[in-house]
């Protein structure tokens, strides 16, 4: 579970699933306030984890020969399992990487 680096408390399960799902890479420290973004590194990881359940779904299609019930309750599945991950490997940060990353490239011209 990631950890808010401006007063180090570690954040709950569910108020990090409810802030991502807004599909922005920051979000207000519940304990302090300060904003907080979501690492680049991590967005890399946690990316992989959006694009998994359609790939195992599609391979176990094929591979086990599964009719439309079975994939009705793989599917369901699949996402929540993601879900319940993809804290674990959230990590946040003070500054917003894109914003970096812009203001560097800014002043080299």
């Amino acid at each position: 579970m990631p950890n808010c680096e401006n007063c180090g408390r570690k954040w709950a399960w569910k108020r990090i699933v409810l802030k991502t799902l807004k599909f922005t890479n920051k979000a207000n420290c519940p304990y302090c306030g300060q904003t907080q973004y979501i690492v680049a590194k991590s967005r890399k990881k946690t990316a992989i984890f959006s694009f998994l359940p359609a790939f195992i779904i599609i391979m176990s299609a094929l591979i086990f020969d599964l009719d439309g019930w079975d994939l009705l309750l793989l599917t369901p599945t699949l996402i929540l399992a993601g879900l319940f991950v993809y804290p674990f490997f959230m990590k946040l940060s003070k500054e917003n990487e894109a914003g970096l990353l812009s203001r560097e490239t800014a002043t080299k011209k």
